[in-house]
């Protein structure tokens, strides 16, 4: 019999975020923090090294020569690449699997969760959001429920299913309704137990849940790019488009047909540019 606590129990299987990663995005909060303080954190971390380093060589920045060196490349990329490169270093190896709970293939729950963080710094541009690098901590982490409960969904996938198709349930509602727990309020213990802020914590938590009045921006925009992501149909998955709508929020933004159109094409540029330059690599 599935119960909360053996749910519970999974995250504690789970490996933990990088502390590389969070800790070079904090000294990278602090003002006149310096780049050799910053490769002297990254050095000890094979996986960002070498992701820092691979993007420096990449096509992206057409360099004449290879970089060898962590200091030279951390200068060469710049600080604002480098937390991009950073957060993405530290999230692609929970998502790369299949889980075949939600029906994804290997790779497609990253490209998902990429493809939402993408839109989100899109509407950030229509949205004014307060800190841009914890909306696209969110984007990337709002999904990270689903890689505890997949072994739970695959078990319970008839019963889930058919209070969607029968009783007219959001995939979210069904989740809840037969295992306790449905992936967003997972995903907001496991961020909980990371020692994220209450921000990104919450955004993951309400990322299908219905529209108040009182919820943030971040809130907002992890929903609408998860719906535009959905949409443009990276990595659905058998839940697919199976939750709320937002429109109240995009009206609430001004956020019409021809700007989401407009987003959704920007971004599908973006996402290959992204796999392509970017050549991430996950440590798995």
């Amino acid at each position: 019999m599935i119960t909360v606590e053996k749910i519970l129990e999974k995250v504690d299987y789970l490996p933990p975020f990088p502390h590389t990663v969070t800790r070079v995005l904090q000294m990278l909060r602090e003002p006149g923090v310096k780049t050799d303080e910053i490769a002297d954190v990254i050095k000890f971390d094979q996986s960002v090294t070498s992701n820092v380093l691979k993007l420096c060589n990449s096509s992206y920045f057409g360099l004449s020569r290879t970089i060898t060196n962590l200091r030279e490349a951390v200068v060469y990329i710049g600080l604002n690449k480098l937390k991009k490169i950073l957060i993405l270093s530290g999230t692609q190896k929970y998502f790369d699997n299949e889980n075949p709970g939600y029906e994804t293939q290997k790779g497609e729950l990253w490209t998902h969760v990429l493809a939402v963080s993408i839109v989100a710094g899109k509407l950030v541009e229509k949205i004014n959001v307060k800190d841009k690098d914890e909306l696209f901590v969110a984007a990337l982490l709002h999904d990270i429920g689903k890689l505890v409960l997949n072994e739970f969904v695959m078990e319970s996938y008839g019963e889930i299913m058919k209070m969607v198709e029968q009783k007219g349930m959001t995939f979210l509602e069904a989740e809840k309704n037969v295992l306790g727990m449905n992936h967003a309020e997972i995903g907001a213990r496991i961020l909980e137990i990371w020692k994220f802020s209450g921000e990104i914590i919450s955004a993951v938590k309400k990322h299908h849940s219905p529209f108040e009045k009182d919820d943030s921006k971040l809130d907002n925009i992890v929903r609408i790019s998860d719906t535009l992501a959905m949409i443009m149909g990276y990595g659905t998955g058998i839940d697919g488009l199976a939750y709320h709508g937002y429109s109240d929020i995009c009206r609430l933004y001004g956020i019409n047909r021809e700007i989401m159109e407009n987003i959704m094409a920007d971004s599908l540029e973006e996402i290959t540019k992204i796999k392509t330059e970017y050549e991430i690599t996950a440590e798995l």
